[in-house]
């Protein structure tokens, strides 16, 4: 009589993973083939880890147009300012490293905008550290930083002030990601900008590129010139369809929402992501995200043919059309540390979740080719 025995997938690509032949599909070391309780865990084939092993440090492949770099040689040329605007609420690090090669040697100036969308208890302060200390992790470290929120009044005579003494005389460059809030802070500036050189401000194509920069005199010699969104392409933001977007984007405070986990529970952020505890004794999880996403605990075997269900039903918010079958995600684990610290595991563009650090081992499921960032909380308790 014949013995059966389960075939093995990998999880990301679906190939049948065999150990051997390395050069065809589904190749995975014996050794993680054969370890005992294999068919109880995530397996990748060798393939697909090598791919996907920047993704677990949020250091994914990111687009980034050439004629923005080739700007930025312009910035480095003649010893620019750099100010590098970035969305709090999705902010976790992830720093377009191109766009780091280009301008770490610059002086930074890091504005962290949308400060009001938080809980009125987090201090400005902290969040100024958080940002700070992310930029410093990617190679930057920021001659000032400074934290607005879209419906505050912006001291703009301050910051052209502090601007005026770190330029020195210089051009500025304000960059970042497409609805980092460039343009609300430009348009502040611009309702209190006073124009003393003989130029005018306009918007027109930067010299050998193909996109439109706006140019702002500071003087008759020198210009801030706001640059066009980088891609999100590596963002949840910029991988579903314009109508789920008003689900994920918050646009009042943003809303808290804790679960207590045990081995084996998840977290489910409508079909887009789950956090799931795989290993470790029972922690509250806190997510942080729009008010239109909505949370439910599960066990984590049953995330597969919930977020299959869910597409159909929608029963919870967000669902997107293209996010749907085991192969439309990627799986990651974190091996916390027991520092009794507090952690934030964040998806690029959706959210975050924090977490007491206890030895937990955490996994997380999110859409095909999104960042994911692991560090120490951005909201203390």
């Amino acid at each position: 009589m014949g013995k059966i025995r389960r075939v093995m997938r990998c999880y990301h690509c679906g190939a049948v993973l065999q150990s051997r032949k390395k050069a065809e599909t589904g190749f995975i070391e014996k050794a993680l083939l054969d370890e005992e309780g294999s068919e109880n865990r995530v397996l990748y084939c060798h393939n697909c880890y090598q791919k996907m092993k920047a993704i677990n440090t949020g250091m994914l492949e990111m687009d980034t147009d050439d004629d923005i770099l080739r700007i930025l040689d312009d910035a480095i040329a003649t010893d620019a300012v750099i100010i590098w605007v970035v969305d709090l609420f999705s902010f976790n690090g992830t720093l377009n490293p191109y766009v780091v090669k280009k301008v770490k040697k610059l002086k930074v100036v890091a504005i962290g905008t949308k400060f009001d969308l938080f809980p009125k208890r987090v201090n400005p302060e902290e969040m100024k550290g958080f940002v700070y200390d992310r930029f410093v992790e990617a190679g930057i470290t920021p001659v000032a930083t400074i934290i607005v929120g879209n419906t505050e009044r912006l001291p703009v005579d301050d910051l052209l002030k502090k601007l005026g003494e770190i330029r020195r005389g210089h051009d500025v460059y304000m960059i970042g990601t497409v609805s980092s809030g460039k343009t609300s802070l430009i348009n502040k500036i611009l309702k209190s900008y006073t124009n003393t050189s003989k130029r005018t401000i306009k918007r027109e194509e930067y010299p050998h590129t193909s996109i439109k920069v706006l140019d702002i005199p500071l003087t008759n010699s020198s210009s801030f010139y706001e640059l066009p969104g980088f891609s999100l392409n590596t963002s949840v933001l910029g991988k579903v369809e314009k109508e789920v977007l008003k689900f994920i984007i918050p646009k009042k405070e943003i809303k808290v929402q804790r679960e207590i986990l045990d081995e084996g529970d998840a977290l489910v952020v409508g079909s887009l992501a789950g956090f799931a505890m795989i290993k470790g004794r029972p922690t509250s999880f806190y997510f942080y995200g729009a008010e239109g996403c909505e949370v439910r605990k599960m066990k984590y075997r049953k995330i597969d043919a919930f977020f299959q269900e869910n597409v159909t039903r929608r029963s919870y918010r967000p669902v997107s059309e293209r996010y749907s079958f085991f192969t439309d995600y990627d799986v990651f684990e974190y091996q916390m540390e027991a520092d009794n610290k507090e952690h934030d595991i964040a998806v690029t563009g959706l959210g975050w979740v924090r977490f007491t650090g206890r030895g937990q081992v955490v996994r997380i499921i999110c859409p095909r080719g999104t960042a994911i960032k692991e560090t120490l909380s951005k909201i203390e308790r």
